[in-house]
């Protein structure tokens, strides 16, 4: 199973029961690979550094059997930021999804789609490809934006020459 990469501002549970916010993410300068920088959240307030392999990795469960969690960090949807905004993903992605279907045309959907870019993910592809009655056919999250968006262009564009 594919999991998300943590993004600023996320809230995620470790199997211990405390919370820690995501302040980052960066590259190991030694070794190259992605870490995530979190701080605990509550208490007193310590940063730590994570190789994203082992903050994504599932649980060993032969050494925690008794563990709540699937996995070391989950993420929590129901947290709220010192923003005071709800936490998005993926329960950001249904506030995307219907915040899109919302939408009464094509430019419309275009800006949106360009503003919320970095945000986009399978699940908010599918649900608009299929209220749109696109067939998709693209593999990555980047090709299937890339053919919604040439979709919508394509359609705008006509739309717009009809209502001359």
């Amino acid at each position: 199973m594919e999991r998300r990469i943590p993004k600023s501002g996320d809230v995620y549970r470790h199997f211990k029961g405390k919370k820690y916010r995501i302040l980052e993410l960066a590259v190991c300068t030694e070794t190259g690979e992605d870490m995530v920088v979190f701080e605990s959240v509550g208490g007193a307030r310590r940063v730590y550094a994570s190789f994203l392999e082992t903050f994504l990795s599932p649980l060993d469960t032969g050494k925690y059997p008794h563990a709540d969690q699937k996995y070391r960090f989950e993420l929590c949807r129901d947290e709220k930021n010192d923003a005071g905004t709800i936490l998005k993903r993926h329960g950001s992605t249904t506030a995307l999804i219907l915040e899109f279907l919302d939408l009464d045309d094509n430019d419309e959907r275009i800006k949106f789609l360009q503003r919320h870019q970095s945000q986009i993910d399978t699940r908010f592809l599918t649900a608009a490809a299929e209220s749109l009655e696109f067939a998709e056919n693209g593999e990555t999250v980047e090709e299937r934006y890339g053919a919604l968006m040439r979709f919508l262009k394509t359609k705008a564009k006509y739309e717009n020459r009809r209502l001359r």
